[in-house]
């Protein structure tokens, strides 16, 4: 009797942590399943978790297990919304391999988050991919996706190694077993000639390439490394419920853990009543109200018992996360630098953190005090300097064109002895600072590249600065650019982590255009310091 041809399936396959891998019932939803059935594999142990209740007819994939062996009657039922989890034991490791709907089965705390990603980084080449998602440290917290429709190389597709994590690649492979291409995320997700036969081989090549180290071209990736020791998981929440008992929330924000499909909702919510506000995007301020209201603590342990809905058109759940899921944290302790991501500690590589403090080093010192800052408003200290000092001009408030994502600028808030460029900002949080930094940045570079921009900039310069001929290309190394904070902290040393790494950035490119950069530490009054703290979140952002 003929054989039937081997029909491709895609395969995701997922890692069960180490804790969970000698208990099913931490990894699966059993509740949510049929009777298991036993699966007789080559050298693993599998067994098979189909949904309840699903509709007829069943799906192409359930030929993969229907041809290996008989099966119970009318197991996968029918329509193709049918879902499976496939669990294998492989010496003392627990995979998952999910089919149709199965992955609503998993129990996502008990999943390696980083599992899918690490092994495709191990197998696939570096200079052939097709996408990757990334997701931001800067003062925009972006998720995105670049894609394209030839084989690229990885800087090709437009990731920066330093502001960047990188959490789902899909490439050439160079592994015969995993097929033409390989996909990684919290899944491995593989498209393959294959029956249940093979399977053994796929998965000893998948832990295989996890466990490696990553390649030269993908070093990169580990300047932040996932926290793998339980009890330093515990402490850290341990730290970050004393930061959220102080209501200190200057290090961290909500938002979308992975890349969401916007017209497909109409908001989130924080339960799924009718009555209850449905938000348009995620802010952690609106998380902290509804606690407020329910009488809830802000504990880590709190925000993993609570779910964030998306909301379709009819106030339905499409999708779901745990607000510890979806909050960004960044945390000091000791000399280490820690982030919670997507429901994970990961720590700054310590290489990585003395290589950006080594280069803010190199900072020129700056030989002038300015005031002490005892203002409610930026504008009113700016006003405040210029009335003391006679060599110092106000530019706050305004605003030149430019375009591009940033169509209108402040140029600068003061400008000291016609030559010095001063950025001026209140320390709120590290998204203030990092936007002074981008900010500072983009008007320096327009000013030294851009004729245009220099003619409608020197319609606003006071006489003293003015431009004799703005088409001309003005000599950076005649000015200084300014960083001047308002904080008692010391600056660079004392800022947070991934604001420093704005300004090396900021700082490197300005200084290959030759400017002198300088950044500098403005008093803050105490009484103001205490005020500003005790502000309500609404009032500081109209302050």
């Amino acid at each position: 009797m003929r054989r039937p041809k081997t029909r491709k399936e895609k395969l995701s396959i997922y890692l069960a942590k180490s804790s969970a891998s000698g208990d099913v019932s931490k990894v699966i939803n059993l509740e949510n399943t049929k009777p298991s059935v036993e699966m007789d594999v080559p050298g693993l142990e599998g067994t098979l978790y189909v949904k309840k209740e699903p509709p007829k007819p069943p799906p192409p994939w359930t030929k993969l297990f229907t041809e290996h062996q008989e099966l119970p009657d009318e197991i996968f039922g029918g329509r193709k919304s049918v879902g499976a989890a496939f669990v294998v034991k492989l010496n003392d490791n627990l995979f998952v391999l999910t089919f149709g709907t199965g992955f609503h089965l998993l129990k996502n705390e008990s999943i390696e988050r980083d599992f899918g990603l690490r092994v495709t980084l191990n197998s696939v080449d570096p200079e052939k991919l097709r996408s990757l998602d990334k997701a931001s440290y800067d003062h925009n917290p972006l998720n995105s996706r670049t894609q394209s429709s030839i084989d690229l190389g990885v800087f090709d597709l437009d990731v920066d190694s330093e502001m960047d994590m990188l959490y789902a690649v899909t490439g050439v492979s160079t592994v015969p077993v995993f097929g033409s291409h390989v996909t990684g995320r919290d899944a491995l997700t593989l498209v393959l000639e294959i029956n249940l036969d093979g399977l053994k081989e796929v998965l000893s090549e998948s832990l295989l390439r996890y466990k490696k180290a990553l390649p030269k071209d993908f070093e990169w990736v580990e300047n932040i490394q996932r926290v793998k020791d339980k009890e330093l998981h515990e402490v850290l929440d341990l730290e970050l419920d004393d930061i959220l008992a102080k209501n200190e929330f200057k290090n961290m924000w909500l938002g979308e853990p992975e890349i969401i499909d916007w017209e497909s909702q109409i908001g989130y919510s924080f339960d799924l009543y009718q009555k209850t506000p449905r938000h348009v995007v995620l802010k952690i301020d609106d998380l902290i109200n509804y606690f407020n209201d329910k009488g809830i603590s802000l504990t880590s342990e709190n925000l993993r018992s609570q779910t964030i809905h998306i909301n379709d058109n009819e106030y339905s759940s499409i999708k779901k996360w745990s607000a510890y899921r979806c909050l960004y944290a960044e945390v000091s302790s000791g000399k280490e630098q820690y982030i919670l991501r997507n429901g994970q500690w990961y720590i700054v590589n310590s290489d990585f953190v003395d290589s950006v403090d080594k280069y803010l080093e190199d900072f020129d010192s700056y030989d002038f005090e300015l005031p002490i800052y005892a203002h409610d408003r930026e504008d009113d200290y700016n006003e405040f300097v210029t009335e003391k000092y006679d060599n110092i001009e106000l530019m706050d408030k305004k605003f030149v064109k430019i375009g591009g994502p940033y169509d209108k600028l402040e140029f600068c808030d003061l400008i000291k002895d016609s030559s010095e460029f001063i950025h001026v900002k209140y320390y709120r949080s590290s998204s203030t600072l990092s936007h002074l930094f981008s900010q500072g940045f983009v008007a320096s570079e327009a000013f030294i590249s851009d004729s245009d921009f220099r003619n409608r900039l020197n319609e606003k310069l006071p006489n003293s600065t003015k431009l004799a001929c703005p088409d001309d290309r003005p000599d950076p190394s005649a000015y200084r650019i300014v960083y001047a904070i308002a904080t008692n902290k010391e600056v660079p040393k004392e800022l947070p982590f991934f604001s420093k790494v704005t300004l090396k950035n900021a700082l490197k490119t300005l200084k290959t255009l030759n400017y002198s950069v300088s950044i500098s530490a403005i008093k803050v009054d105490s009484a103001l310091e205490m005020k500003k703290k005790g502000k309500p979140e609404k009032e500081k952002k109209l302050a």
